[in-house]
């Protein structure tokens, strides 16, 4: 995954996590798995906050993430606030790819920032599917 220098401005969602104890690993950071956990969350907060909630639970599609990568850049220790930067950087005819940046609250330092890459699938036939239009209206409205 090629590395980019998120800044705060390239993110119109955001999702706030408070950083948990039991979070932390043997060396009193947040363990990197962990990570993944925040970026799952804002993910799903920027579908449902756009009201997309359908296309997640497998009502109309189910999402399914094929590939997720996490470059760490800082560590966070405890106790921590993060801001999670959620957006959708690339869509196809089937899937798209999700990118967000972890910033320490109210701080331009970026702590990891990662990838996605979801595709759409049939809820009846388990395969790939196109991205419903109605998903693609409201994604291109929040652009």
């Amino acid at each position: 995954m090629q590395l980019e220098n998120y800044t705060r401005e390239q993110f119109r969602h955001w999702t706030t996590v408070e950083v948990r104890w039991g979070e932390l690993d043997a060396y009193g950071h947040v363990n990197n798995v962990v990570y993944f956990t925040y970026f799952e969350f804002s993910r799903t907060k920027f579908m449902t906050d756009l009201g997309l909630h359908d296309f997640f639970n497998g009502k109309k599609s189910l999402q399914v993430i094929v590939n997720c990568a996490m470059n760490f850049r800082r560590e966070v220790r405890f106790p921590a606030t993060l801001e999670i930067g959620t957006r959708i950087a690339e869509i196809g005819n089937s899937s798209y790819v999700m990118h967000c940046g972890m910033f320490l609250k109210d701080s331009t330092t970026l702590t990891a920032d990662g990838t996605g890459t979801i595709v759409c699938i049939d809820p009846a036939t388990k395969r790939s599917m196109p991205i419903p239009e109605d998903f693609l209206e409201k994604i291109h409205a929040q652009r």
